[in-house]
């Protein structure tokens, strides 16, 4: 039963696909006009979420200038979902027509001294619209990127294969560091990129720093992977011009993540972020619950389980 409901709805998601990345980009955006309307006065996506976030993110802000924002917030959502699915069939002169480079010479500098790079994004800007850098500006590496299986296999395997089109190589996210170790023990040199901006599990709580006016945890795997193959990390700063063009800005963050002290380069990464997103605060994903759990709660939390556990410990060791 699941597999007929599985092969229904990837039916619907591969009409929906190559029906919409068939459009011309101005009947693309007349699309994403319909679905904001709809997403944001009809069905109320997360407002609440939205709201809170904003709120709590710019306390310095006014009401009205708040709410420019989230409705900004919501067109460029929209925007971005489709422009994702046009990049299915957009070709590589397409995407150069679209997406302009800046400091790319720091990567291929990097690349000369023999040093692979990540690439840390956030969800920001057209990061579905970057893989093609690798086949166009540095055909001698291997280019790759970090992706999250989806539970519909049918679905899963056509996104897998839509990842794949520039030659990227796509690594499981729960299985990177193998491939990745390889890679640096064979010599080759290498770029990947990550979205690094995700909220982390409640057993990753592991870094903390302080992100729009809040305590915020940040995933360290990027700098863990960074460090284990000794890699140069890059930020890539996203603007938007106007729709469907963008400039994106490669900015250092470390030479060698191996020779920092642990968190220094994702604190860098927050840092950069925050500064993106204070530019230009609409084009961030505010629809996610940014700020759900609570550093000092954690601990407190964290420190019951300890003592709790080091009691039972104590009471098995007497019988």
């Amino acid at each position: 039963m699941k597999d007929i409901l599985d092969r229904i709805a990837y039916f619907f998601f591969y009409l929906f696909v190559q029906l919409v990345s068939l459009l011309p980009f101005r009947m693309l955006y007349w699309l994403s006009n319909v679905f904001y309307f709809l997403c944001y006065y009809v069905v109320g996506y997360r407002r609440k979420v939205v709201y809170s976030n904003l709120k709590s993110a710019f306390p310095e802000k006014g009401e009205e200038e708040r709410k420019a924002i989230e409705k900004e917030s919501y067109k460029w959502f929209c925007d971005i979902i489709l422009e994702s699915v046009k990049a299915f069939r957009m070709t590589v002169d397409d995407l150069n027509e679209r997406m302009k480079y800046e400091n790319m010479d720091l990567m291929r500098s990097y690349i000369e001294q023999g040093k692979s790079v990540y690439l840390d994004m956030a969800h920001t800007g057209a990061w579905e619209w970057v893989p093609n850098i690798y086949l166009n500006y540095f055909p001698d590496i291997v280019g790759a990127e970090l992706y999250r299986h989806v539970k519909n296999k049918y679905i899963d395997e056509f996104l897998l294969k839509g990842r794949q089109r520039f030659g990227t190589m796509v690594i499981p996210k729960d299985k990177a560091l193998f491939p990745l170790s390889r890679l640096h023990r064979d010599g080759k040199i290498f770029g990947i990129g990550l979205l690094a901006d995700q909220t982390p599990s409640r057993s990753n709580l592991h870094f903390w720093t302080d992100f729009l006016n809040h305590d915020t945890a940040f995933l360290q795997g990027p700098e863990r992977l960074a460090k284990v193959t000794k890699s140069a990390v890059i930020y890539l700063d996203f603007r938007r011009e106007k729709r469907g063009y963008y400039i994106c800005r490669f900015v250092d963050i470390t030479a060698d993540a191996s020779l920092e002290p642990d968190g220094e380069v994702t604190k860098r990464y927050a840092n950069l972020l925050e500064q993106s997103i204070r530019r230009a605060p609409a084009i961030w994903f505010w629809t996610h619950r940014r700020w759900k759990y609570d550093h000092q709660q954690i601990i407190r939390e964290d420190a019951a389980k300890e003592a709790a556990k080091q009691a039972k410990t104590a009471e098995d060791k007497k019988a």
